[in-house]
């Protein structure tokens, strides 16, 4: 099953509100506006609590980062729930994979253009995971994928430079499911992660 989505900037709240700048977004961390109990995100410059997450959706992140981590090529990483960098967002992602050593991202994020794949589970947040396409296709990332955990399926976003139309592919959860890394073809059995065998 595939369906074509134009992927459209997020609308903004319908009340004058202040966007914010990256740099801006770093300031307030730096500052103590925003601390490391404020469970939030920047998008498209608007700063957006985050969802609550259920055990579901723990378990999926720590069993994709483990399959990930298990075949990885060397100079690819793994990174789970931590920001990478656009132009007027720094998302959270719950899985990137990421080309570079952990010393290259010392000083700074990671950008959209160093991700290989960004993976969002959806749990109880399908249509704002789905907002988030535009957002990292504007950074650069070459693929998103959303596992949706309600109907079973990964949701798989291939960008193009060329086009803003994107054709996403919805992965049955009993399927394999491969990725170029590299030199490495990285493959996953989506009956594992949505527990298709108990």
């Amino acid at each position: 099953m595939t369906t074509k989505l134009h992927l459209n900037t997020p609308l903004a709240p319908p009340l004058p509100l202040r966007r914010f700048s990256v740099e801006e977004y770093h300031q307030l961390g730096e500052l103590g506006v925003l601390t490391s109990e404020d469970s939030v995100e920047l998008l498209e410059g608007w700063i957006v609590e985050k969802m609550n997450q259920r055990p579901i959706h723990g378990y999926i992140v720590r069993l994709l980062s483990e399959l990930f981590m298990r075949q990885l090529p060397p100079g690819w990483l793994c990174q789970c729930q931590l920001p990478i960098s656009a132009q007027r967002s720094e998302p959270e992602p719950d899985i990137a994979i990421i080309c570079g050593s952990h010393a290259d991202f010392r000083e700074h994020h990671p950008k959209g253009t160093d991700c290989r794949l960004v993976i969002e589970v959806a749990d109880t947040s399908i249509e704002r995971d789905r907002s988030k396409a535009a957002i990292y296709s504007e950074a650069g990332v070459q693929e998103y994928w959303i596992v949706n955990v309600a109907d079973n399926c990964v949701e798989r976003y291939e960008f193009s430079n060329s086009t803003r139309d994107v054709t996403a592919t919805a992965v049955a959860g009993d399927s394999q499911l491969s990725l170029a890394v590299g030199d490495t073809l990285v493959t996953l059995d989506l009956a594992k992660i949505f527990d298709f065998a108990c």
